[in-house]
């Protein structure tokens, strides 16, 4: 594995591109069968105005999600995206994000060299999905940038690919390859 920067050098303006570009191949690791853009970075939750130093007013747009899609059935689905490793402000900016725009399913995805998940996240997001169980869902996501495994001609450099690997949240292991049965309809 290597440093997703090679890949993507800047978390907004590289890799959310890229990651609204493969939301096919991220439905499954989310348990959807298919994933349509909705927006990037909009404004949802609570507005206010405050003054600032010179006061003047201005607008505070609440709070904004890295990325929403809809899945299959229309339901709306929140990512939040990071580059690793995992972290209390993304965790609770996941949770945030899904209480403030209602969404069925809440994903964090997280590229690193090896992405590390504190065993209490994942834990809190298990009980969360037991809770809400009916209302809500959430998912995590690692991606890492790994060495294509198909030949390579002797002078050429290895090409990296990136690929996804869901998270069991209760055992904390990955998934590498989730069935097609995980898919909720």
């Amino acid at each position: 594995m290597a440093d997703p920067r090679v890949l993507w050098p800047r978390e907004v303006a590289d890799f959310h591109p890229w990651l609204i570009g493969s939301l096919d191949r991220l439905a499954p690791y989310v348990g959807v069968r298919r994933l349509e853009f909705a927006g990037r970075e909009t404004p949802v939750g609570e507005r206010w105005t405050h003054t600032d130093r010179r006061g003047r007013d201005r607008l505070v747009d609440g709070i904004r999600p890295d990325v929403t899609a809809r899945d299959e059935s229309g339901r709306l689905v929140v990512i939040e995206a990071q580059f690793g490793p995992a972290d209390h402000q993304h965790l609770g900016q996941l949770v945030t994000y899904g209480r403030a725009t209602q969404a069925a399913i809440v994903a964090w995805v997280v590229a690193d060299f090896d992405p590390v998940f504190s065993a209490d996240h994942l834990d809190a997001l298990a009980e969360l999905n037991e809770v809400l169980a009916g209302r809500r869902r959430f998912a995590v996501v690692a991606v890492t940038a790994e060495s294509d495994p198909s030949p390579v001609p002797p002078a050429a450099a290895a090409a990296l690919i990136p690929r996804f690997h869901g998270v069991d949240l209760p055992t904390h292991r990955w998934i590498s390859s989730p069935s097609p049965s995980s898919c909720s309809s």
